[in-house]
């Protein structure tokens, strides 16, 4: 008998090993070629300029990053795991505090590098003060109410003082001079409130002096401008310098009575923005001409040495307030002006320079920041989170920062171009034109079209013969920049319709963003924007492909958004859109048009949205199924009659469907209500121990294909999978112990239960993911026998022994059937933020599991090391057979990782698609940073190598056509020749 040795055995693994591991791994020459990374930063909350070559912006996301004036491009970020509070800068460079921990950090503003960290005591917290940075490094924070603290550029303490008890109330700190300011505001429960002001020397931390500043007790709008303290008692503006008690009042309405709207400035509705000795004062108020809120603004000045009140500019009143700028001595105001236009008014220069921009893409102007005066340059940031950079004419540089809050993306397979041609050219006609051409006349048609097409004929013969190893898309994809790529989308052009290319590489990629956006994206031309729309106010959550690009239709999306209504509260919003185009699709059946608009809004709770296997019948469209909890009712999109009697036909009699609850899961049988209605009837309920509650559950994949039903051994009997389409794994927790379920929805049968102790799910995430009939789950484990990071993988058969089957020709979850469990439990290196799984368009190439990490990058495990048969001693003959890989922890191996040398931050989700290519699938990871690429787990098979001679198979071809043609009239007259002997 065969026998292994050790020596064998060791070669065994290492050859197998390296089965896998070069799969993934790619050539320096490859990076960048079909794979694309987009750096974001997310939605800018400030700008600061550093110099003329870059800009500091800091967002949302706890990101602070460079950007190059001229091209938008991020020269460095610094993304913070902690939340961030507050954010300074001056020459001696960048100040953050964070706070869960309480954190303040010191960075160099040249290239972002930390100077120091100073971590607070767990028993103090950050006040409410914004902290003061000097230019020279020096910091003031305030600890809590009570103690400030100044600390020197090194990251010192250099001194501390404390406030006085009896004083209460927020905090603001003003550094003037050489002495720094603490104005505590009075309460507003106080009968005799008092602006209590320290004055502090900025050296020692002496206290010099207390100002105590009486206010009445309907005081109100509290502002600091410069070196003032506003307020409003009753119709007056209060105002008083923070080194003096020198109180003045100006009346509101006088202040304002050359305007228009003077009745409308209302103390309750009024705000002031202001810096050195200019404001803002906005009021908002109610249009009865036009039924809308509006906003005025006007241009006020502190003058003779903070005694009086100017009036300078008034600013019509617009639905929304636009930005305001103080730039030295110059206040800039930016308004929308038009539809497709805003308009920046410079005080110093009262000079009003127009500037094109379209508020249909990207909304309002949330934040604005000038750059530059002397040339004009402004960084416009929108409620849809678009970056523009304008400068007096032109737009410079822009950037799509919506893309950092994805909510959810589809992948979108685009039309085949002969099929849509032949759509476009053919059948976009309606019905009466077709009857009036005749048979003869389309015949006629399609011939000539034909025909024109034969000129495209050699360039067809290049393609096929210049793409034979890869696709077309690999080369466009170089013919974009990535900056190109990142930028909004201006809708200069009208969009072009995207084909499919010859391997099905190219496609969409559809996103919906929490800013209200929605993105089409080319991953053949490196994520360059197709199309986006803005929809107002709303936060989108899903998005479905409920059509596909067929002959003569075309693809529809459904995107699922909320917006709150100040009426009916939380309502929520079903849009459908053209996906090619990003259009409102509108049906072409006069009967649907009329009943169903694109944008339909409802405010019951929408808590479950499940797309169904059925297609409406007259728009072939997936119908989608809508839960609500409160109701317990069920509601079908698109709900018309003729989607009503097919769904209750066709799919009605086995429409079952679970949910989570507080305290469980529950499941459901959807029956027929009253007049047609659909509502719920409990199926069945579990309800967890007590102590317990849920971590995560998984779902099946969508879609998916799967190629055996079997698992061949080595010994030719076969390992039937048990492919149970209803199943799904609920994993708990109590305490430290993690139990892990697997559910038969329909029934709510336990199908298997384990549990893994000393787990911790507090600090580690779990994860989990699941594919034909296994599961594999990621988490931390404190037990000292195997303390770490561990990968479980469950495989579920249908029987125990080999060539074991359920004897029925239909699966049917009712039947008593419990499959039988191989599960493993695999050391593995990294932490893991998401999971995902490559597809493919037949389920043949061996499934690789994607998992993102924490130290952003991503990983893929071919299914076959996390593969529970593995041996885990000497591999027998059949085992060699099976190649099987002996047992072994997951390896720590860069060549793994599909994102190589690249830092893909914040990865949350991963999501795949298949191509026309069996070997091939494409993966997109979104969270901050957004990322595409193609993974092969089991080799490009079906595709020649690039290192594949095509030129020499040309000349071999060549040859041998020749050799045919010399040698067949030989062969002929020889045969002939041969007759007559």
């Amino acid at each position: 008998m065969f026998r292994i040795t050790s020596c064998g055995l060791l070669f065994l693994i290492l050859s197998i090993a390296h089965l896998f591991i070069p799969v993934l791994a790619i050539y320096e020459s490859e990076a960048g070629t079909f794979d694309w990374h987009h750096v974001w930063i997310g939605h800018p909350q400030e700008a600061f300029k550093i110099d003329d070559d870059r800009i500091l912006v800091y967002s949302d996301r706890n990101v602070f990053a460079s950007l190059n004036t001229y091209t938008g491009a991020v020269e460095w970020r610094q993304v913070l795991d902690k939340q961030l509070t507050s954010f300074q800068v001056s020459d001696a460079g960048i100040l953050t505090v964070s706070t869960e921990p309480e954190c303040v950090q010191f960075w160099n503003k040249t290239n972002g590098q930390l100077i120091w960290e100073f971590n607070l005591p767990q028993d103090k917290l950050i006040g409410n003060a914004e902290p003061i940075l000097w230019n020279n490094g020096e910091v003031i924070i305030f600890l809590g109410s009570e103690e400030l603290l100044k600390i020197t550029k090194k990251g010192e303490i250099a001194w501390k003082w404390l406030k006085p008890v009896k004083e209460g109330g927020m905090i603001k700190m003003i550094e003037k001079d050489e002495h720094i300011y603490v104005v505590v505001e009075p309460e507003e429960d106080i009968d005799a409130p008092y602006f209590f002001i320290s004055i502090i020397d900025k050296l020692s931390g002496e206290m010099k002096k207390t100002l105590q500043i009486h206010c009445n007790s309907g005081f109100s709008h509290i502002t600091y401008i410069g070196d003032y303290v506003f307020w409003i008692e009753e119709n007056e503006l209060k105002w008083t310098p923070i080194y003096m008690k020198d109180i003045q009042t100006a009346g509101i309405q006088e202040l304002v009575k050359s305007t228009p709207i003077a009745d409308e400035f209302i103390p309750s509705q009024i705000s002031l923005f202001g810096k050195s000795n200019s404001f803002i004062i906005t009021v908002e108020y109610e249009n009865e001409d036009y039924d809308v809120s509006q906003i005025a603004s006007a241009l006020i000045s502190i003058e003779n040495n903070g005694k009086s009140l100017i009036f300078k500019k008034f600013f019509d009143a617009q639905t929304t307030f636009g930005g305001v700028d103080f730039f030295g001595a110059s206040v800039v105001r930016v308004y929308r002006s038009g539809p497709t236009e805003f308009t920046a008014y410079i005080s110093s220069e009262d000079k009003e320079i127009k500037v094109k921009h379209d508020f249909k893409l990207s909304g309002e102007i949330n934040y604005m920041k000038v750059i530059e005066l002397n040339p004009f340059k402004l960084l416009v940031v929108t409620e849809g989170s678009s970056v523009f950079f304008y400068n007096e004419s032109n737009i410079l540089w822009s950037r799509e920062e919506s893309l950092a809050n994805i909510a959810a993306s589809e992948f979108l397979e685009l039309p085949e171009q002969k099929l849509w041609t032949q759509m476009a050219g053919e059948f976009d006609k309606v019905p009466s034109q077709q009857e009036v051409k005749g048979s003869l006349g389309r015949y006629l048609h399609r011939l000539g079209g034909h025909i024109q097409e034969l000129s495209l004929l050699p360039k067809w013969f290049i393609l096929r013969f210049a793409g034979m190893y890869r696709s077309n898309s690999e080369k466009s994809n170089n013919k974009f920049s990535t900056l190109e790529a990142q930028s909004c989308w201006l809708n200069l052009t009208n969009p072009k319709v995207l084909y499919r290319d010859n391997f099905g590489l190219r496609k969409l990629l559809i996103s919906v963003t929490k800013s209200g956006k929605i993105i089409a994206q080319d991953t053949s031309q490196k994520g360059k924007i197709v199309w986006s729309r803005y929809v107002p106010s709303y936060s989108f959550k899903e998005i479905h492909v409920v059509r596909g690009a067929t002959v003569k239709l075309p693809p529809i999306i459904v995107v699922i958004g909320s917006v709150y209504d100040p009426i009916e509260g939380d309502i929520t919003g079903f849009l459908r859109l053209d996906a090619l185009t990003g259009d409102d699709y509108i049906s072409s059946i006069p009967e649907s048009a009329n009943h169903f608009e694109p944008l339909v809004t409802t405010s019951i709770s929408v808590d479950k949205v499940m797309r169904l296997p059925i297609e409406d019948p007259e728009e072939r469209t997936h119908i989608l199924a809508i839960y609500e909890s409160g109701s317990e009712r069920v509601f079908i999109y698109p709900d018309t009659t003729a989607t009503r009697e097919k769904f209750a036909a066709e799919f009605l009699s086995k429409f079952y469907f679970s949910t989570q609850t507080s305290i469980g899961v529950q499941g459901f049988k959807v029956i027929e209500g009253y007049r047609g209605s659909l509502k719920t009837m409990p199926v069945w309920n579990f309800t967890l121990p007590e102590g317990e509650e849920i971590v995560v559950s998984s779902k099946p994949q969508p879609q998916e294909k799967i190629a055996l039903l079997g698992r061949a051994l080595g010994n030719r009997n076969v390992l039937y999978k048990y492919l149970n389409a209803h199943m799904f794994a609920l994993v708990t927790k109590k305490g430290y112990a993690l139990k892990v379920r697997i559910i038969d929805s329909v029934k709510g049968s336990i199908l298997y239960e384990t549990i893994h102790d000393n787990v911790d799910t507090n600090t580690n995430k779990v994860h989990i993911i699941q594919a034909e009939n296994w599961f594999v789950y990621h988490f931390w484990s404190n037990d000292s026998r195997a303390k770490g990071y561990q990968a479980v993988v469950l495989e579920l058969f249908e029987g125990k022994h080999e060539n074991e089957r359920i004897e029925s020709l239909n699966f049917s979850s009712y039947d008593n059937n419990q499959p039988h469990i191989q599960s493993a439990v695999f050391a593995f290196p990294y932490p893991v933020t998401s999971m995902g799984l490559t597809t493919t368009k037949n389920g043949i190439s061996t499934k690789a599991i994607l998992f993102g990490l924490s130290s952003n990058q991503i990983v893929s495990i071919n299914k076959r090391l996390l593969d529970p048969r593995r041996p885990k001693s000497k591999p027998t003959n059949e085992d060699i057979e099976e190649m099987l890989i002996p047992y072994a922890p997951i390896p720590d191996e860069r060549r793994l990782f599909l994102t190589y040398d690249l830092y893909v931050a914040g990865i949350q989700s991963i999501i795949t698609s298949p191509s026309l290519l069996e070997s091939t699938s494409l993966v997109f990871a979104y969270g901050l940073d957004t990322f595409y690429t193609q993974s092969s787990p089991s080799r490009q098979f079906d595709v020649l190598s690039k290192d594949f001679s095509k030129i020499q198979l040309l000349l071999t071809m060549a040859g041998l056509a020749m050799a045919i043609i010399i040698s067949g009239p030989m062969v002929r007259r020889k045969r002939i020749n041969a007759l007559w002997k």
